[in-house]
C-alpha cells in the first residue's frame, strides 16, 4: 500500500512537471506560487531548488524569449536555422579549445547536441555552463577544421 506521503509527493512531482511544460515561470517563487494555486501550500524555495535540481530542469528562453525553467526532456535540438541563430552566438578557438557562446541557458542544450555527434565531428568531449561551451577537440592541429564542422553543424 503506497503511503500518503508517497502519494503527495507523487502528485506534487507531476504538478510540478506540468507547470515546467508551460515555459512560462522564470522564477522559484512563480513557481511556489503556482504550486499554491493547485493545492501544495508551505513551497519553500530550499523545497523549490530541490525539485528543480531532481528533475534537471534548466534555464532558457522560450518562444517570447523569456528567460524560463525548462525540463530536460522539453529541450529538443531547435530543428531550424532560424531557431539555432537564437541560441547559438558565437563559436571560436584559441588554438587550443573551441568556445561556443550561446544566449543564458543555451550552453546545456547545444552541448548536449554537440557531445551526441562526438569523434565523429572531432569533439573529444565539452563543459556546458549556463551561456558558455567550452570544447575539447580531438586533434588540436585540426582545431579550425573542427570548429568549421561545428558551425556548420549549427547552420552558422
Amino acid at each position: 500500500m503506497i503511503s500518503a506521503k508517497k502519494k503527495h509527493e507523487s502528485a506534487l512531482i507531476i504538478a510540478f512537471k506540468e507547470l515546467l511544460k508551460e515555459q512560462c515561470y522564470g522564477s522559484q517563487g512563480q513557481l511556489a506560487d503556482a504550486l499554491a494555486e493547485k493545492g501544495f501550500n508551505n513551497m519553500s524555495q530550499a523545497k523549490i531548488s530541490r525539485l528543480l535540481s531532481k528533475l534537471g530542469a534548466v534555464k532558457m528562453r522560450n518562444t517570447s524569449s523569456q528567460v524560463v525553467y525548462i525540463l530536460p526532456d522539453e529541450l529538443a535540438v531547435p530543428k531550424t536555422k532560424q531557431a539555432i541563430h537564437s541560441v547559438v552566438v558565437s563559436v571560436k578557438h584559441n588554438g587550443m579549445q573551441i568556445i561556443v557562446k550561446t544566449g543564458i541557458g543555451g550552453a546545456p542544450l547545444i552541448s548536449r547536441m554537440l557531445d551526441s555527434m562526438g569523434e565523429s565531428a572531432g569533439i573529444f568531449g565539452t563543459l556546458a555552463g549556463d551561456d558558455t561551451i567550452f570544447i575539447a577537440p580531438d586533434e588540436i592541429d585540426n582545431i579550425d577544421e573542427i570548429t568549421n564542422n561545428i558551425k556548420t553543424l549549427l547552420d552558422l
